[in-house]
């Protein structure tokens, strides 16, 4: 499992532990440099002290030798050691501290003073710098050609190599403390950095269907978890609705089916109470009853499809007009025997759409239309094709019908009052149609009009000659 305090600190410890070894390495790096430079100045500045107090006399080479030179060379035991060679790289002078050895010139040519290291006479190791450079000459009344002659002067660099293993253990000692700090740090931070995501995090496990009204404090949290808690605040929004929806929903359910199975119950009993006075009446009675709940299990069947998109939706061109008439015309008689004013606003409508769903849409609009308008009241069906599609409007009369309960029209099991003691209708009618529309890709509205008067309107696409298949 990923963990994101676990890589936070992998990431920030590798990255911290990097630049921190970068600068230990570069603070190591010039002071070595530095180091090695004030040494390395030393040796030059005993090489120009040497070729300063170096004269020539004639065809012979002397050095005046002062006390500090003496005692700087004297001595096998001191640490500096120099010599002067010919041209003929023939020693000339050299220091006492040598005693009698030689020091060794470059391999490379002296075009330009050479810094190496070397090992000494004395088997330590040195450095060593060498130099070309001309003597003075003494005043003669002839003076000889002027001689140029190399100097290799070299000190014991073992306090130098100490030094810097020294500097070395110094920057080795402190990286690990550093290091050690730096996790120690980095831990504390993080830990401390993230106790907000932690809190909101133990909010959020305690939370369960039985709490689903929580609600997280925004203002607590950090402005980096605020869009976090405000999008967790719409969930738990959602949830809260659907939630309810659910508990409403077996609630009518329940109460649905409780009227038919007390019924076919209570036919039961009688039946089974007094056999020989059974009317055949009751039997008809017991399979009204199961037919209805029959009926309202499969509309329940086909919600449940709808939301899991398994209706099997097979988009075809369909003559929506025609349609309309077909559906219409079983409940021809029931209108006009409530002497319903029916009018037709037919126009060429052909659709792209799955016949079998616009079908049961359509019946369900009508049939509410013809059961729920007024006696004597209106109902008008009206055809459109236009640019963005085809377009169904259907309208009928009401009475006492509000706007509150046109936004409750597609909800499962709801009907007006009046309504529910007919039998006739579960209140999943529209809520199928809807579903329906929505799997074609249709939509479908309801409004009052300024007449007060409900006003359904399907819309879907046109058909289109993409070789779609016809029915």
């Amino acid at each position: 499992m990923i963990s994101i305090r676990r890589q936070l600190t992998r990431e920030l410890l590798a990255a911290f532990l990097l630049l921190l070894g970068g600068a230990l390495a570069a603070l190591y790096f010039a002071a070595r440099d530095e180091i090695i430079e004030q040494f390395d100045d030393a040796l030059r500045a005993k090489a120009l002290a040497i070729s300063s107090l170096t004269v020539q006399q004639g065809a012979d080479i002397q050095l005046d030798a002062t006390d500090q030179l003496s005692r700087s060379f004297g001595d096998e035991h001191l640490r500096g050691f120099f010599e002067i060679r010919s041209e003929n790289a023939e020693p000339l002078q050299r220091s006492a501290s040598l005693a009698g050895a030689d020091l060794p010139l470059p391999e490379k040519s002296l075009t330009r003073p050479r810094l190496w290291d070397i090992t000494l006479p004395n088997g330590r190791p040195g450095r060593a710098l060498a130099i070309k450079f001309t003597p003075e000459q003494d005043a003669a009344p002839t003076l000889p050609a002027k001689r140029e002659l190399s100097l290799v002067v070299a000190s014991d660099s073992a306090p130098l190599v100490e030094a810097l293993q020294e500097l070395l253990g110094i920057g080795v000692v402190a990286g690990v403390l550093l290091s050690g700090a730096t996790v120690w740090l980095v831990s504390r931070v993080l830990h401390r950095g993230l106790q907000p995501l932690n809190r909101l995090g133990e909010q959020a496990a305690g939370i369960d269907a039985d709490s689903l009204t929580t609600r997280f404090s925004t203002e607590s949290f950090p402005a980096e978890l605020q869009p976090i808690a405000g999008r967790l605040n719409e969930l738990l929004a959602r949830l809260e609705i659907s939630f309810e929806r659910e508990r409403r929903f077996s609630a009518d359910v329940a109460h649905e089916l409780r009227t038919p199975l007390a019924e076919m119950r209570s036919l039961a009993e009688c039946a089974l109470k007094w056999p020989e006075t059974r009317d055949p009446a009751t039997d008809r009675e017991v399979l009204a009853a199961a037919a209805q709940m029959q009926a309202m299990v499969a509309s329940l069947l086909a919600l449940v499809r709808g939301e899991q998109e398994q209706l099997g939706v097979q988009p075809h061109r369909v003559d929506l007009t025609a349609l309309a008439e077909e559906v219409w015309r079983p409940l021809a008689a029931r209108a006009a025997e409530r002497q319903l004013k029916v009018g037709w606003e037919p126009a060429p409508a052909i659709a792209q759409g799955d016949a079998a769903l616009l079908r049961s849409i359509l019946g369900n609009l009508f049939e509410n239309a013809v059961d729920y308008a007024p006696a004597g009241g209106e109902v008008t069906i009206r055809l459109a094709t236009h640019s963005a599609g085809i377009e169904l409007r259907l309208r009928n009369s009401t009475e006492n019908f509000t706007a509150d309960d046109v936004a409750k029209m597609f909800d499962r099991f709801w009907r007006k009052e009046e309504a529910r003691s007919g039998g006739k209708h579960f209140g999943l009618g529209l809520s199928l149609a809807r579903m329906f529309a929505q799997s074609m890709g249709w939509t479908l509205t309801a409004a009052l009009d300024e007449q007060r008067r409900l006003e359904f309107t399907l819309s879907g696409p046109a058909y289109a000659e993409s070789g779609l298949s016809t029915p």
